[in-house]
């Protein structure tokens, strides 16, 4: 369990904590970079991409909405779930604009939608599994934000990358920037709680990258 110090935390946790994210998943950048750029090249699958990214904020903000409905539910809730969902008014616009057309949640307008959905429903199991036998619903809720915007940041990133050298209009910094925050609050927010170990994040970081391999290999090969 981390102390709190004002003058360290959580800065220089959260620093700490990216740059170890950012190394145990170096093996995976240039296949996740191989991936943007057949993507970014293709209209349809771009479309399909974004619409797929679109999916998943929705599927984030629903899950905050329907787990955090206490009464005492605080301003920085109601403002993560808010950013959540204009993150997929953002992506869905995007996609929508490169495909020339409205578009659906449905599978064929999405890359590789059931492994997209399962990645999202099996990284809530294995929170709940860890830390619900010592953890309150709201430490659970601030521990999957947290994973969710460590791997947010890192493709999102990836992703702009691409975008910059196939010098397409499309911007992500906004977006980054706010997933930048969210991630800087949820770990504020833990440490002040007393609750935010590296022990559980190390173990709940490693599970995430499984299964974000597992959504990248079915990313691949939707578009083989």
């Amino acid at each position: 369990m981390l102390r709190r110090d004002d003058s360290e935390l959580p800065e220089s946790w959260l620093d700490g904590a990216l740059a170890r994210f950012a190394a145990d998943n170096d093996d995976l950048v240039l296949q996740t970079r191989s991936l943007l750029t057949r993507i970014v090249a293709d209209a349809p699958r771009h479309a399909r991409l974004a619409n797929t990214l679109s999916m998943l904020e929705h599927i984030g903000s629903h899950k905050i909405m329907t787990t955090q409905h206490a009464p005492d539910i605080d301003q920085a809730t109601l403002k993560h779930v808010h950013e959540e969902a204009g993150h997929a008014v953002f992506m869905k616009r995007q996609a929508e604009k490169t495909a020339q057309r409205p578009l659906a949640y449905a599978d064929e307008e999405l890359l590789a939608p059931a492994a997209a959905r399962m990645y999202f429903q099996r990284l809530e199991a294995a929170l709940v599994r860890t830390l619900t036998e010592r953890r309150g619903p709201r430490s659970v809720y601030l521990y999957m934000s947290m994973i969710v915007e460590f791997r947010a940041l890192w493709f999102y990133g990836l992703y702009q990358q691409t975008l910059e050298r196939a010098r397409q209009a499309l911007s992500l910094k906004r977006v980054l920037g706010e997933e930048q925050n969210h991630l800087a609050d949820v770990a504020q927010r833990l440490e002040i709680a007393g609750e935010l170990s590296d022990a559980h994040t190390a173990e709940l970081v490693g599970r995430e990258k499984v299964l974000y391999g597992r959504l990248l290999g079915a990313l691949q090969r939707a578009v083989a």
